[in-house]
């Protein structure tokens, strides 16, 4: 059974501490995060049935990114991707947002609930 809930996010990144630090800022804001550090645990929540939010991090290699995205949209096609970036104006063709990973808190969480604006250096699409 999929889990659709929008305050549901799966947090994928190679990075501990900034996948923990999101984590917890997520967590903060009333959301529920179940994290992966590799593309096998990715997938494995995504086939899961967890849906909702899927947050990629940019030190998710290419590849595995173009994975994890596809499975996601076929699993959870009502779902949400957010990009975390690393350079501004770098976004990836698959996602639904993108954050510039410096932007700070109250950008990741506008992202995740949709809330970008259409002057924001990085949006969201409509």
């Amino acid at each position: 059974m999929r889990d659709t809930n929008s305050k549901l996010i799966v947090s994928v990144g190679t990075l501990p501490d900034l996948v923990s630090l999101r984590e917890a800022v997520l967590k903060t804001a009333g959301y529920r995060v179940v994290s992966a550090f590799s593309e096998a645990e990715a997938l494995a929540k995504i086939y899961s049935g967890e849906c909702g939010v899927l947050l990629l991090c940019y030190s998710v290699e290419e590849e595995s990114r173009k994975h994890i995205t596809k499975a996601f949209r076929e699993v959870c096609p009502e779902g949400r991707i957010v990009s975390i970036t690393n350079q501004p104006l770098k976004q990836s063709p698959d996602a639904d947002a993108f954050v510039y990973g410096v932007d700070g808190p109250e950008v990741l969480i506008n992202a995740v609930r949709g809330d970008m604006t259409s002057d924001s250096p990085i949006k969201g699409a409509a």
